[in-house]
């Protein structure tokens, strides 16, 4: 069983190289889905730095803009400014 595990072991690196490889030279959208699966099944996450984070949280902040829509007459509000729900 042990040589299993290290025949395992040893195919798995193979495999991960072959696609960091693949995906260093363009790669396509088959070898990106075998890598997030390879990321994914080995709980690999990143982590962003505090200026990554803050550059992200204002690109997602300018996509979630509402405000065009506060002139509009037949948008229903989900909350007044004035007024808390109790």
């Amino acid at each position: 069983m042990a040589d299993l595990n290290k025949d395992l072991e040893e195919l798995h690196a193979e495999v991960v190289s072959a696609v960091r490889e693949r995906i260093s030279n363009g790669g396509s959208n088959d070898d990106l889905r075998v890598a997030l699966q390879l990321l994914k099944q080995n709980s690999v996450t990143a982590n962003l730095s505090e200026d990554d984070t803050a550059a992200l949280r204002s690109r997602m902040a300018g996509k979630l803009d509402f405000s065009a829509l506060k002139d509009k007459p037949k948008v229903v509000p989900l909350r007044q400014d004035n007024q808390l729900s109790a």
